[in-house]
């Protein structure tokens, strides 16, 4: 089911999610990688779920991250095609080895690597021009049109939410907008 806008959904928790995101057709997965931190989800529950999916690409969202250290053993438990983290990580890990979004509410932030945000992932949307790329958080169908006039618009940023019990879930917000995203 192909969209015609790039969609990331974040702070994924369940297999249903990740599964429902990727028959919808969704491009990025996030998944919060950090101990302690809202949404976290264990290598092992992560390779669980990783392995009933197939399509998106996978964000590591490292919001928190306290070492290059901690970001190593990241790479190699969770091996994400991204990572998603704000100025303050990014400034304490320096440059990144692999594609990274960079959440901010700033539209043209300063750089805090040698190597540019593939995308910035902003929470909210002025009509200030930017460099880079956007993503931009939304929650209704209304804000996807809006965002979509924006000139370096990229795609927009979902976020996940817990289940009621496992395998059962309320999808209407995130229906409403990835239904009237789908092509066919």
């Amino acid at each position: 089911m192909p969209l015609n806008t790039f969609v990331k959904v974040g702070s994924i928790t369940s297999l249903s999610d990740a599964r429902y995101c990727a028959g919808m057709g969704v491009d990025l997965l996030g998944f919060r990688v950090i101990q302690g931190q809202d949404n976290y989800i264990s290598p092992s529950r992560f390779q669980e779920i990783r392995g009933w999916i197939a399509g998106p690409e996978i964000v590591a969202e490292i919001y928190g991250i306290t070492s290059s250290v901690e970001l190593e053993a990241i790479l190699a438990d969770y091996k994400p095609d991204y990572l998603e983290l704000g100025s303050a990580e990014a400034e304490l890990l320096g440059d990144l080895s692999i594609p990274y979004i960079l959440s901010t509410n700033k539209e043209d932030p300063k750089p805090v690597s040698t190597r540019q945000p593939a995308f910035l992932l902003l929470k909210k949307l002025s009509a200030n021009s930017s460099l880079f790329r956007c993503l931009v958080e939304v929650q209704s169908y209304v804000e996807v049109q809006r965002a979509q006039e924006f000139s370096h618009f990229g795609g927009i940023a979902l976020k996940g939410s817990a289940e009621i019990r496992p395998g059962l879930k309320d999808y209407d917000e995130m229906a409403e907008i990835l239904e009237k995203l789908d092509i066919e």
